[in-house]
């Protein structure tokens, strides 16, 4: 039977952090993890809820407030004795509520009672390095929406971790993949242009004075960028996750614009979404 538990837990965030909204979910399957284990579950969460919100990723960028929800599937906690354990199992989905969401399986590492997590960014731990690597990468995604390209650095802190991790004996194969995702996020400069247009036409339209002029212009590069991820990667699966989350946005200053287009492309471009551009063509 599969148990499935929302945890709120209260905490004093640290000033500093780049993540101060944090929610954890977790499941379970009661039949490999008693239901009378759970204390150890729910420490481990409040460990990681902690964790992001009293640790400053970046000393830099100490204003971001950047969402988190991570939801784990606990899939065996290793004992080695009736109360003592040395390792935990999970997959994890982790999401800022918006564009970004990535999905870990086969995740495992050394954990035990009374664990202490703590900061370290330049010694390689299984377990605070994998939560360093989210953080980095919601960071630098964070940053590119702020100026063009601004998270550049983070992307290549993301790419230290995976340096790191290649001296250590307890670093699992899931750091292989992490490197391709990073690289195919960092190297697709298209998607970072069009997010940072867009993104910079959404703020634009929470100003006391608008350009009009400017956001469309914008959202023609945006456009531009779109048709050349399409040209180059094909249905690029970051470039759909962001139209996704954004669709009815993107629409919205395109019909203002009087930008059909743009909705003529995406209409053929992002299936999922096809009929809420073609419902825009139809009213415009």
């Amino acid at each position: 039977m599969i148990k499935i538990i929302t945890i709120t837990i209260s905490l004093f965030s640290c000033l500093l952090s780049q993540f101060i909204d944090v929610q954890i979910t977790y499941e379970y399957n009661d039949r490999i993890i008693g239901n009378d284990k759970t204390y150890i579950l729910e420490e481990f969460n409040s460990s990681i809820e902690n964790y992001y919100k009293t640790t400053s990723f970046s000393n830099e960028y100490d204003y971001l407030d950047i969402p988190l929800k991570i939801h784990f599937i606990f899939e065996r906690i290793n004992f080695i004795g009736e109360h003592e354990f040395d390792q935990i199992a999970f997959q994890m989905l982790i999401t800022n509520n918006a564009d970004q969401y990535f999905y870990a399986k086969n995740v495992s590492f050394p954990y035990s009672k009374g664990q202490y997590i703590y900061y370290n960014p330049t010694t390689f731990n299984p377990l605070t390095s994998f939560f360093d690597y989210y953080a980095y990468l919601f960071i630098a995604t964070e940053l590119d929406t702020y100026d063009l390209f601004l998270g550049g650095a983070y992307y290549q802190k993301c790419l230290d971790l995976y340096s790191l991790s290649k001296s250590s004996r307890d670093a699992s194969s899931i750091w292989s993949s992490f490197k391709d995702d990073i690289e195919e996020i960092k190297d697709n400069e298209f998607l970072r242009i069009a997010r940072y247009n867009f993104y910079f036409c959404i703020d634009m339209l929470n100003q006391d004075e608008i350009n009009t002029d400017f956001m469309k212009e914008k959202m023609h590069d945006f456009l531009d960028n779109i048709i050349l991820i399409r040209d180059k990667f094909g249905y690029d699966k970051n470039t759909l996750k962001f139209l996704n989350a954004f669709h009815i946005e993107i629409a919205d200053l395109f019909k203002t614009f009087s930008m059909k287009e743009g909705l003529e492309f995406l209409s053929k471009f992002d299936n999922n979404n096809k009929q809420i551009y073609l419902d825009y063509l139809d009213n415009d």
